[in-house]
């Protein structure tokens, strides 16, 4: 009884509320720029699927089979609405050199 009487007095109360806002506050994402993919072989390792299509939700259920064998109401072939996203850069891209090879000689091994 005494445990549950001291968690509920005002200053705990106020102590608990204030320690949720921070925790809020901490957690809230907030995006700074658009989504954009990288580029020159950054491995991205997860991209929202609503990020990727407008209604992936939809293709994802038709892919899956859900609801393939409802007669009353069947589904439709969802069309794919993609979304077109930037690319970024985070270091300038120098221009591909190749170089050119010496002609090889008929009589040796390459």
């Amino acid at each position: 009884m005494a445990g549950t009487r001291n968690k509920q007095t005002m200053g705990d109360f106020r102590k608990y509320q204030s320690e949720m806002n921070k925790q809020s506050e901490w957690n809230t994402s907030t995006i700074l720029q658009p989504p954009a993919f990288p580029c020159s072989g950054i491995n991205v390792q997860y991209t929202p699927s609503m990020t990727l299509s407008k209604n992936a939700v939809d293709v994802e259920t038709f892919l899956y089979g859900i609801g393939s064998n409802n007669y009353i109401f069947p589904t439709t072939t969802p069309s794919a609405e993609y979304t077109h996203l930037q690319t970024v850069t985070f270091s300038p891209i120098s221009n591909l050199y190749i170089p050119i090879l010496p002609a090889y000689l008929k009589n040796q091994r390459p």
